[in-house]
């Protein structure tokens, strides 16, 4: 019984091997004979299946061909995109580079700008007081040294102070115009930057827009290859059964491809180690039938013990894990 079952086996895969043999030998030797009216027309199916994947592999090489352009066209916009963002960027970067500088001088200058409104009126007033006191003294009947010394040290001082005071003016208008001017180019630099930014966002969102339509593209295109291409395989799937039918036909007939010639010596081969395995099997069978029915139970039934008990002494035999302790 086993060795029958073994001989099935070998049998089983015999036939496989045999049915590939005999599509190959119909694949390599279907344009080289004439059929009858039911081959020829498993041969027209081949033809038809050949026209059907020609047809569909150019569509499939065109549909490459445009998947080649636009991942092309989608790398060129990228890189055209890439370019121009650096460059605006360098550009935005640019107008705002000197700014803490121009922050730090500004800061500086805003600083002393208290300074000419609280020295001005400190002038005034010491102006006032030298006036004053220069009068007292000239007044005077009696002029001593001293005296004399503060009067020019007065008139001095009262002649310097309006000098002081635009010089002061002067300064403070210096300091103010250039504070002006520093404070509008932050503006302009700053409105120039929203302005390169503002650039750089609707150039990123049509950036994204192409890639999306390309991405969209591509990925129909991408699709439709793969389906023709499923279509194609699918085909070729069935051309193996008329490849097989024409295979026997073939063999049947002793006709082999003339190239490869020991295509058909190797159909031979498998089909009479086909024939051998069923000459084996029927020969077994033969046999069994005419062993004692009654024997082969026992035998079977004291078979099935042994196992069994096998089983049983393996398992004493084989040590399990032991479980773990419990918290």
């Amino acid at each position: 019984m086993l060795d029958r079952q073994q001989n099935r086996l070998r049998m089983a895969y015999t036939r496989r091997d045999l049915a590939k043999s005999e599509t190959e030998l119909g694949l390599l030797g279907w344009q080289q004979a004439e059929f009858d009216v039911q081959t020829q027309a498993e041969v027209n199916k081949v033809t038809e299946y050949e026209r059907k994947q020609s047809e569909l592999t150019n569509a499939s090489a065109g549909l490459g061909k445009e998947l080649r352009e636009l991942r092309e066209e989608r790398e060129a916009v990228r890189k055209t995109f890439d370019e121009r963002r650096r460059e605006l960027e360098a550009r935005r970067h640019a107008t705002v580079a000197n700014h803490p500088q121009l922050e730090k001088k500004l800061a500086e200058l805003r600083k002393a700008e208290p300074t000419f409104e609280r020295r001005m009126p400190e002038l005034d007033r010491e102006l006032r007081e030298a006036s004053r006191v220069y009068s007292e003294l000239l007044n005077q009947a009696v002029h001593t040294p001293q005296m004399k010394t503060e009067l020019t040290r007065l008139r001095e001082r009262t002649v310097s102070i309006p000098n002081e005071k635009s010089d002061l003016r002067n300064q403070h208008l210096h300091t103010v115009t250039e504070m002006r001017t520093i404070e509008s180019q932050i503006e302009r630099d700053r409105e120039q930057y929203a302005q390169i930014d503002q650039q750089l966002k609707e150039g990123q969102a049509r950036f994204d827009a192409e890639d999306a339509r390309l991405t969209g593209e591509i990925r129909t295109r991408e699709r439709e290859k793969a389906r023709i291409e499923k279509e194609i395989d699918s085909l070729e799937g069935a051309k193996r059964n008329p490849y097989l039918q024409i295979g026997r036909v073939l063999a049947d007939s002793g006709i082999g491809p003339m190239n490869q010639p020991a295509a058909l010596d190797k159909v031979y081969r498998l089909r009479r180690r086909v024939l051998e395995l069923a000459h084996l099997i029927k020969l077994s069978q033969e046999a069994s039938a005419l062993e004692d029915r009654q024997e082969v139970r026992s035998s079977l039934f004291l078979w099935s013990i042994i196992v069994m008990v096998a089983i049983l002494l393996i398992l004493a035999i084989v040590p399990w894990p032991s479980a773990p302790p419990v918290p």
